[in-house]
């Protein structure tokens, strides 16, 4: 069988790595928002607010899945700047790829959100005639990007983020930890996704759980310069819509250092291991010979 349908789309194969990571970041975080983005579209626009939070959260947990599902064979399925910064900063992933791999999450995130405002464009229109507004009775600037609620202080969703992105990191780094738990790839996009679903039900109160900047800062560009204005800027002055991006970054940071320094880093070395099971293995076969002896002397 061949491996692709015609011929001539071998034309359009990418060679070069970088390229390939670039379209699966890009991909993953396109469909990771897609799910996501859609999700709160639905109840929003049907004039009920975000009134089942398990519907959303377990549609943002599958988005993920999803997501991973797309990109882990390829990029290691980062689909989210945060991540792929705190493991730059690990020495687990090569600063010089951070870049691109940034690029083609934030521009996953920005083309979703397009996606998603023209499927519900109709939807849209009716909800609030035209009139963009991100919050209040006919808000859905925060189908797309996150909005604090207005007795949370921007210290608090500061640390509300760090808080989220570092569990965030901290578990991820774990469950792709393969002298840990050893998870397969699929086994890690499920565990992943439920972990997800987990932290955006209890950290969405404060300021509606970012916990990625291609899913706060992508999608806040979009609604700018999609009629909302400055309005997605300007929330608090000015003052808020940094949270999303700085919070998660030093959030995952921290997470997968904490990680690392209080698990990772006291795995015995290899040579080590590889010795202590060379001993075993001598331990357990003079205790066999010694049985034969005592069995035979019997």
């Amino acid at each position: 069988m061949a491996k692709v349908p015609f011929n001539w789309l071998n034309r359009l194969k990418l060679k070069n790595q970088a390229a390939r990571e670039f379209l699966s970041e890009f991909l993953g975080t396109f469909i990771l928002i897609l799910f996501g983005d859609a999700a709160f579209a639905q109840t929003v626009l049907e004039g009920r607010g975000v009134s089942d939070v398990f519907a959303v959260v377990f549609a943002w947990g599958v988005g993920v899945m999803m997501g991973l599902a797309t990109s882990m064979g390829v990029s290691g399925g980062h689909i989210n700047p945060a991540v792929t910064t705190a493991f730059a900063s690990l020495g687990k992933f090569p600063w010089r790829k951070v870049p691109h791999y940034l690029a083609a999450q934030h521009l996953g995130g920005f083309l979703a959100s397009a996606v998603v405002y023209f499927t519900y464009i109709d939807a849209l229109n009716w909800f609030d005639g035209g009139n963009r507004t991100v919050v209040g009775a006919t808000g859905t600037g925060y189908i797309w990007a996150t909005y604090p609620k207005e007795y949370v202080s921007i210290p608090n969703c500061f640390l509300d983020q760090i808080v989220g992105t570092g569990i965030l990191m901290f578990t991820v780094v774990a469950i792709v930890d393969q002298r840990n738990v050893k998870f397969p790839l699929w086994g890690a996009a499920i565990a992943i996704g439920f972990m997800i679903a987990a932290l955006a039900m209890c950290f969405g109160a404060n300021c509606m759980g970012a916990l990625n900047p291609a899913r706060d800062f992508a999608t806040r560009v979009f609604t700018a310069v999609a009629g909302w204005g400055s309005a997605p800027f300007s929330v608090r002055n000015y003052n808020y819509w940094w949270i999303g991006v700085v919070g998660p970054h030093l959030g995952a940071i921290i997470g997968g250092w904490l990680y690392y320094l209080g698990v990772e880093l006291h795995w015995p070395d290899e040579d080590e291991e590889a010795t202590a099971k060379e001993l075993k293995e001598l331990l357990e076969l003079d205790g066999e010979r010694n049985e034969k002896k005592e069995k035979t002397a019997v």
